[in-house]
């Protein structure tokens, strides 16, 4: 099965778990990622899922066709890297969160609205804006 996030991001996937695992694991194997396995914990939007990637926890949420949340771990630019590809979208900015988790959203509005919202919050450490308006 070959797949992409025209599947899973740009459309609304169906509500099942095991689809939806199915086409985003098949999505990052497919962009060399390997040694990844995502589980989806909330099948219905915002569409949750987590895995480990090697000794790093990895965190997705996304609303179909609006935005791209990754929370990991650690920082790690080819996680990064390979979401950026996967989406074909430049993530609009990145932070740390309360928890020390390093993260990057991706929004096809560009992220102003969001930008705005988290801006000088101090729950939001380290705050980058990575996508102009």
């Amino acid at each position: 099965m070959t797949t992409d996030a025209r599947t899973w991001f740009y459309t609304t996937p169906e509500a099942r778990p095991y689809y939806i695992e199915e086409r985003v694991n098949q999505t990052l194997w497919k962009h060399r990622l390997v040694n990844i396995f995502m589980s989806c914990t909330q099948a219905t939007p915002p569409i949750q899922m987590a895995g480990k990637w090697g000794d790093v926890d990895v965190a997705f949420e996304w609303q179909p066709g609006k935005y791209f949340t990754l929370r990991s771990s650690e920082e790690n630019l080819e996680l990064v890297g390979v979401i950026r590809q996967m989406l074909m979208l430049r993530p609009a900015l990145s932070y740390y969160d309360t928890d020390n988790n390093f993260v990057v959203e991706w929004h096809t509005d560009g992220g102003a609205e969001r930008w705005n919202q988290v801006q000088g919050n101090p729950a939001f450490q380290g705050l980058k804006r990575l996508r102009k308006k």
